[in-house]
């Protein structure tokens, strides 16, 4: 896989659902639903804030997807989608920016107020800034989903017999 900066390596293809990074024995599928995207990277988080940038090939329904090996509960991640930059259309997309994941179950770090995390530069909105966002933004992190309930089993009450 390649480190950033640089080109990133692809994903083996993996489900466009369910969306979000859901991890599996030896790493994780990622869906995201990007519509107007032209690529999708989907960003491993190293301990020491380095990223390794794994490109998201598949698409179906709008949803970029792929099996990225490696990723565990626990990892940080986020996303830099690439697409046009016409603000004058509504097109924003700048790759230069991490971007949280909107189907993440956790999240980690803080927010730091820096120009980096503008996607144009100083009051020109119409400029495409090309700093990285990374440092400044906070990351999702993978969440492992499965709970072992042992020899536990639904109780079968109808919802209208149901209190809360």
């Amino acid at each position: 896989m390649a480190d950033a900066p640089g080109p990133a390596k692809a994903a083996h293809p993996g489900t466009w659902d369910p969306l979000g990074v859901t991890p599996t024995d030896g790493g994780a599928n990622v869906a995201l639903w990007a519509a107007g995207a032209e690529a999708v990277e989907f960003c491993h988080i190293r301990d020491d804030g380095s990223e390794r940038r794994v490109e998201l090939d598949e698409r179906t329904f709008h949803v970029y997807h792929g099996f990225v090996s490696g990723v565990r509960p626990g990892d940080r991640y986020g996303f830099r989608v690439h697409g046009p930059w016409d603000p004058e259309q509504g097109l924003r997309f700048n790759g230069n920016k991490l971007l949280l994941d909107p189907y993440a179950r956790a999240i980690d770090g803080e927010f730091r107020l820096d120009p980096a995390v503008f996607g144009h530069v100083g009051m020109d909105d119409l400029t495409r800034s090309e700093l990285d966002s990374a440092p400044f933004v906070p990351k999702s992190v993978v969440v492992h989903d499965d709970f072992d309930w042992g020899d536990d089993r639904p109780p079968g009450t109808s919802w209208q017999d149901t209190v809360i």
